[in-house]
């Protein structure tokens, strides 16, 4: 996969990722759970998903002079 197509796919994903943070609690999804429990739970699987993308991110990331 190209560079190009790379930042595409990580910034549609994380553009994603921003908009479930804003819209997945208020929907029926999370209604069944206690709302301490659903939310605790909610930012927890969040907050993971973001930190595993962040390091697949950085995990490839080279200076130019490395090489």
């Amino acid at each position: 996969m190209s560079l190009q197509k790379q930042r595409y796919f990580w910034v549609i994903l994380f553009f994603i990722m921003i908009l479930a943070a804003f819209i997945l609690p208020f929907t029926s999804l999370m209604n069944e759970l206690y709302k301490v429990y659903g939310a605790f739970l909610f930012w927890n699987l969040f907050a993971i998903v973001v930190i595993i993308c962040l390091g697949l991110i950085t995990a490839k990331w080279r200076d130019d002079d490395e090489r």
